[in-house]
């Protein structure tokens, strides 16, 4: 008998499963490329781009501000201020009208004047005092710049050294600015001394200063006329009522000159 044949089942073949390591490095999950590569290096140059404009428009809008702003009477107070600083007579006389200034104080050295005659004073003297005032004030000329130079540099000593444009932004935290129309008023006080400064819009769309209030350097002004007098003693009342004899002959009540 021949033997029996066994039906055994195919042998199924096994299937192999290949991994790309390479591949699978560079994809994620959802097959898409990782953080860090090929699409995120195309981001750059866009990202950089944006940076570029924002700093472009930046600058242009700085450079528009910083020419508005220099029609403002701030910029030219602080074209003052750096002048003092260095001690510029030239630069600061660009800023300041010296002769305008000065006649802002005969106001000033008259009622000093004044104040020093007390009662004494008389309408006649008042008189002879307004009119003398403003003719000895181009003596004072000097002292009147190098005084206010001098108050500017007291007042303003924390920006010693400081960049022009930093001082011309901040001018703010050394002196009250207030404008109207073309004119402005300065405020500054230094060593508890205040003075009030006065600017005009000039033709040039830049600002001077045309007038000083400084009630103390007004006293200094009429002290530095005194002294080209004649040397005083005693009553300065007394003296004063002398020297407006001689000069002025016969204006004093009880006086031997003629009236």
């Amino acid at each position: 008998m021949s033997a029996p044949v066994q039906n055994n089942p195919p042998t199924q073949k096994r299937s192999r499963i290949i991994i790309n390591l390479e591949r699978a490095l560079h994809l994620t999950p959802q097959g898409q490329q990782p953080f860090g590569g090929p699409t995120k290096k195309r981001k750059w140059p866009i990202v950089l781009g944006i940076i570029g404009i924002v700093l472009i428009a930046l600058a242009i809008g700085g450079f528009f501000y910083w020419q508005h702003y220099k029609t403002k009477p701030a910029y030219s107070l602080a074209l003052a201020i750096n002048a003092a600083q260095r001690n510029d007579a030239a630069a600061f006389d660009e800023v300041f009208d010296t002769d305008k200034v000065v006649a802002t104080f005969a106001p000033q050295m008259i009622d000093e004047a004044k104040g020093r005659f007390g009662t004494a004073l008389t309408p006649a003297m008042q008189q002879r005092v307004e009119a003398l005032i403003p003719l000895l004030l181009p003596q004072v000329k000097e002292s009147v710049r190098n005084e206010v130079m001098k108050h500017v540099r007291e007042a303003t000593a924390r920006a010693e050294g400081k960049p022009f444009f930093l001082v011309a932004l901040f001018i703010s935290y050394y002196a009250d600015i207030k404008q109207q129309g073309d004119t402005a008023t300065v405020s500054a006080k230094a060593n508890d001394r205040n003075v009030e400064l006065t600017m005009q819009r000039s033709d040039n769309n830049r600002w001077k200063v045309v007038g000083v209030n400084d009630p103390d350097l007004a006293k200094r002004l009429v002290d530095d006329i005194a002294k080209q007098l004649p040397a005083i003693g005693g009553n300065p009342i007394n003296e004063a009522r002398k020297q407006i004899e001689k000069r002025l002959p016969g204006i004093l009540p009880g006086s031997g000159g003629k009236r």
